[in-house]
């Protein structure tokens, strides 16, 4: 089966679960997860298809949900448009920080990418006046359609794999395009990709610059969905546990990529006695993926396909 139609199956097989789960607590945990499946996808491309490391995509969360939140409360903007509006700013911030921070490569593309993300954190820590600082920002509206308001678990939970399902088919779009081609041509050999006259640094601009637009209408829509952001949220460890779920998904894989990050969203609240060394049980797994499956479950689901 072809990896896009079984992650459709899979992201449907989550909507129509929303019809028969009526605990709210996990309605609740795996709409969030959902909102980490659409932060990872994007990350996912970046990483999996450009080969572009990113350690500060936290700070991109973070500046969807903060600037939505900020223009709904404090300029009334409609939360619809100030979630678009934000998710284009940051998407306009990363085509410009991006554009002297990819012709850094390896480690010191990866250490940029982890100052930003700080920088970021830091502002959202210390502007109180604008965010709250880090007794957090509240007052957003609800989220509405008309007189349909998403005022409860079921309603959002239905909704958010909705958005999943649409980013997950704009993400094989871009995979299966020239664009695509493009950008795995450059993942693999970034000398021969030059040589057929791929623009490489433009390339990997705009791929960092959309992942940074998943990222953003994921806080928007996390923003909006608790009705409270706090710094704490989009701290360095939570940009990590990003990188790890690709990673262990598969870093070419969405499918994989979709498994796992529902999965690892899901486990720090099922398993609370292990959320305080979460950081090591991230850690170990990805020890243990890069020792058994260098290319993430997805390529464990591919290898084993041709096999057999």
């Amino acid at each position: 089966m072809k990896e896009n139609v079984a992650s459709y199956l899979l992201i449907g097989l989550f909507f129509f679960s929303g019809f028969l789960i009526k605990n709210p607590f996990i309605l609740n945990m795996i709409s969030i997860a959902a909102l980490t499946v659409i932060v990872v996808m994007g990350l996912n491309l970046l990483l999996g298809y450009a080969g572009q490391v990113s350690l500060g995509h936290a700070g991109f969360v973070a500046l969807g949900a903060y600037l939505s939140s900020i223009l709904a409360i404090k300029f009334n903007v409609n939360p619809w448009l100030s979630i678009f509006v934000s998710s284009i700013l940051t998407f306009l911030f990363a085509l410009i920080i991006g554009y002297p921070t990819l012709k850094l490569k390896g480690h010191y593309l990866a250490m940029a990418t982890l100052a930003i993300g700080e920088i970021i954190y830091i502002f959202a820590n210390n502007l109180v006046n604008l965010t709250g600082g880090h007794q957090g920002l509240t007052g957003m509206p609800m989220l509405s359609i008309g007189n349909f308001v998403f005022n409860n678990e079921r309603k959002f939970f239905l909704f958010v794999w909705v958005v999943v399902f649409l980013f997950a088919f704009l993400s094989f779009r871009i995979v299966n395009s020239h664009f695509g081609r493009a950008l795995k041509a450059i993942h693999e050999k970034e000398l021969a990709a030059l040589s057929f006259g791929v623009n490489v640094h433009l390339y990997k601009v705009i791929i960092f610059s959309l992942s940074a637009f998943y990222a953003a209408l994921a806080g928007g829509l996390y923003a909006f969905y608790l009705g409270f952001i706090s710094p704490s949220s989009f701290d360095l460890l939570k940009s990590i546990n990003y990188v790890v779920m690709a990673f262990v998904g598969g870093i070419d894989s969405i499918f994989g990529s979709l498994i796992v990050t529902v999965v690892l969203s899901s486990l720090p609240n099922i398993l609370t006695f292990l959320q305080d060394y979460w950081p090591i049980v991230n850690g170990s797994l990805l020890i243990v993926a890069a020792m058994f499956m260098p290319k993430g479950l997805g390529g464990f689901i591919r290898w084993k396909r041709e096999i057999f």
